[in-house]
C-alpha cells in the first residue's frame, strides 16, 4: 500500500516535472534560463560620474552672479539696462533685443538623466563618490548583514522585506520619495550574483532617480579591500 501511494506520488511529481519544462522551452512567452547569468551592465565612465555628481561652489548670496549670454537675452529691458553698465562696451551687443533667444551652450547646460539606463561603477569609482557627500548609497541587503558592516554613509533598504512586508515598503517608499531625484545614487548588496541591488535601482527609477549606479562588486569586494572604509 505505502509502496504504491509512493509510487504514485513519484509519477504526478515526474509529470507535473516534464509538463513544467516543456511549457518554459516551448510555450512560455518569457522562458526561464535553465542557467543563472549575471546580468550584464556597462560601466560607468569617469566623465559620466563627474557629470552627475553635484558640485560645490561658494556661498555667492551676497554678490548675485552675473548672467551667462544666453540668460541675458532673457531678462527683462531693465534688468538687462543694469546688466549693460556693467559690461564694458566692447562686450556689448551692437544691435538692441535680438529677435530670437539664443540657446545655452551644451557647456552651461545641467547634465540630463541617463535615459532609463542603470550602469555599474568600480571599486575606485566608489571611493571617489564617497569623497561627495551628495551622492547617495544604498546598502540591498538584509538588516542583520548590513549592521555587520556597509559602506560608509549608506542606508539600508532590505528588498527581501521591501517585496514582503507592507508596511516597511510603504515607509521605505515614503522616505524614497522624500529625497532629491537629482542625486547620484549608489545601490550594492554582496556582488557577484545578487540581484538585490538591481531590484532596488529598479525601485529607484520607478520614483524617479534620474541617476543610478550599481556597484556590481558589492559587499564581497569591499570588505576585502584593506584600505577601504567602513561602519558598522
Amino acid at each position: 500500500m505505502i509502496r504504491a501511494t509512493l509510487r504514485d506520488a513519484a509519477l504526478i511529481v515526474g509529470l507535473a516535472v516534464g509538463l513544467a519544462v516543456v511549457y518554459n522551452a516551448a510555450f512560455s512567452v518569457k522562458p526561464l534560463p535553465w542557467i543563472r547569468k549575471p546580468i550584464a551592465l556597462d560601466t560607468a565612465s569617469t566623465d559620466v560620474l563627474l557629470a552627475v555628481i553635484p558640485s560645490k561652489k561658494a556661498d555667492t548670496a551676497s554678490a548675485s552672479p552675473r548672467p551667462l549670454a544666453w540668460q541675458r537675452d532673457t531678462l527683462p529691458l531693465q534688468k538687462r539696462a543694469a546688466e549693460d553698465e556693467k559690461t564694458p562696451p566692447s562686450k556689448q551687443q551692437s544691435s538692441g533685443v535680438p529677435t530670437s533667444p539664443r540657446l545655452p551652450p551644451k557647456n552651461d547646460a545641467l547634465p540630463p538623466p541617463d535615459g532609463g539606463g542603470v550602469r555599474a561603477v568600480t571599486y575606485q569609482q566608489v571611493l571617489m563618490l564617497l569623497r561627495n557627500e551628495d551622492v547617495l548609497f544604498m546598502d540591498a541587503r538584509r538588516k542583520d548583514e548590513y549592521d555587520g558592516g556597509h559602506i560608509p554613509r549608506a542606508v539600508n533598504v532590505d528588498i527581501q522585506q521591501f517585496e514582503l512586508d507592507p508596511t516597511y515598503r510603504s515607509q521605505m517608499m515614503q522616505h524614497l520619495y522624500s529625497l532629491d531625484k537629482r542625486r547620484p545614487v549608489v545601490t550594492y548588496c554582496g556582488g557577484g550574483n545578487c540581484e538585490l541591488s538591481h531590484k532596488l535601482a529598479d525601485v529607484l527609477r520607478s520614483v524617479g532617480f534620474e541617476h543610478v549606479f550599481i556597484y556590481t562588486g558589492g559587499w564581497n569586494e569591499y570588505s576585502t579591500k584593506p584600505d577601504s572604509p567602513r561602519e558598522r
